[in-house]
C-alpha cells in the first residue's frame, strides 16, 4: 500500500519550521481562508480536517459558509466575500471548496479569485502557468490533489518515465492538470471519460491506472464506475481519487475496491490515507507558498 502518512509527517515537519520563519523573520502569519459553497457532505468533513491541518503546522483559518443563504442569493454574496478576501492582507490563502453544486459557475469564481491566493490552483493564470510549463512542482501554485498524486508517486518509486497512465475522469481539478503533470514527468497519460471507446482494454493495458470520476455504482447505478480486481494488469499501479458519501447510509464509498485489488498490484493507495492525505497536505504548503508570493510583490 502507498500510505501517504511518512510522507505527509515529513511534510509537516518542514511546513511547520517554513511558518515559524516567516513569522518571526518577516512579520507574515499566513491565514487559509475556506469557502463553502455547496452542500456535498465529503466538503464539509474535508473542510474541519484542513482546519486540523492548518492548526497542526501554526497556520490560522478560517470557513466562511454561504451555502446556508438562499440559492438567488449565493452568487452575489460570494464575489462580494470573495473580493474582499482578495483585497485583506491578513488572508494569504482563499479555497472555493468544490463541488459548488451547480449554485454558481466555477469559470466565474476562479476567474474572480486572486491567483497569489489561490491555494487550489484553479485560476485561469495559475492553469495557464502549468499548461505553458511555467512552473516549479516545489515552489508554484498547483493543483492539490495531482500535485499530491505526484509527490505521492515519487515517494515510493514507482516508475514514470516512459509508462503509459490512464487517468479515469477529464476534471479541471484532478485529471487534467494530474496528466498534464504527468506528461512532464515524460510518461504518455491519456484522459477517460464516459464517452471514451474500449475502456476496459486501455486499462488493461495502463502502467498506472488513476480513478478520479467520482462515480460510484452504488449512487449511479449503471453510470458509475469502480476500479477492481480483474481490470487491470498484473504489478500496475493503481491510485484511488474519488470519493462520495451516501446520504442515506452516511457510507462513504470510492472508486477503487482495494480489497479485490490487494496482491495484484505493484502499488496501490489506501482509500484512506492515501491521496486524501496528501491533498490536504499540498494545500498547507501552497498556503506558505501564497504567503511567499505576496511577500516578493511588496
Amino acid at each position: 500500500m502507498m500510505h501517504a502518512e511518512p510522507l505527509v509527517q515529513q511534510m509537516k515537519n518542514v511546513i511547520s519550521k517554513d511558518v515559524s520563519e516567516l513569522k518571526r523573520e518577516k512579520g507574515i502569519h499566513p491565514k487559509l481562508v475556506a469557502l463553502l459553497i455547496g452542500n456535498d457532505p465529503v466538503s464539509r468533513t474535508y473542510v474541519e480536517l484542513k482546519r486540523n491541518d492548518c492548526a497542526d503546522v501554526g497556520i490560522e483559518s478560517e470557513v466562511r459558509d454561504v451555502s446556508t443563504l438562499p440559492v438567488g442569493e449565493i452568487s452575489h454574496r460570494l464575489f462580494e466575500l470573495i473580493g474582499e478576501l482578495n483585497s485583506d492582507p491578513a488572508v494569504t490563502a482563499v479555497i472555493p471548496q468544490m463541488p459548488f453544486d451547480g449554485r454558481v459557475s466555477e469559470e466565474e469564481v476562479f476567474s474572480t479569485l486572486s491567483p497569489d491566493k489561490d491555494v487550489d490552483g484553479l485560476t485561469p493564470f495559475r492553469l495557464g502557468k502549468l499548461m505553458r510549463n511555467e512552473y516549479s512542482l516545489e515552489s508554484s501554485l498547483l493543483p492539490c490533489t495531482p500535485k499530491g498524486i505526484i509527490m505521492l508517486v515519487q515517494h515510493y518509486g514507482v516508475p514514470v518515465t516512459g509508462s503509459d497512465v490512464a487517468i479515469i475522469g477529464r476534471s479541471t481539478l484532478v485529471g487534467e492538470p494530474l496528466r498534464k503533470l504527468f506528461q512532464d514527468l515524460d510518461a504518455t497519460a491519456t484522459c477517460y471519460h464516459t464517452h471514451s471507446k474500449h475502456l476496459a482494454a486501455k486499462i488493461k493495458e495502463a502502467d498506472i491506472v488513476v480513478a478520479a470520476s467520482g462515480r460510484p455504482p452504488e449512487i449511479y447505478d449503471e453510470a458509475g464506475f469502480r476500479i477492481s480486481g480483474g481490470m487491470v494488469k498484473e504489478d500496475a499501479v493503481v491510485i484511488g481519487v474519488g470519493v462520495k458519501r451516501d446520504t442515506k447510509s452516511g457510507k462513504m464509498l470510492f472508486d477503487v475496491d482495494t480489497k479485490s485489488l490487494k496482491g495484484q498490484c505493484a502499488y496501490l493507495t489506501p482509500n484512506t490515507g492515501g491521496v486524501g492525505a496528501m491533498t490536504r497536505s499540498v494545500l498547507i504548503q501552497n498556503t506558505v507558498i501564497a504567503a511567499r508570493v505576496q511577500l516578493l510583490k511588496f
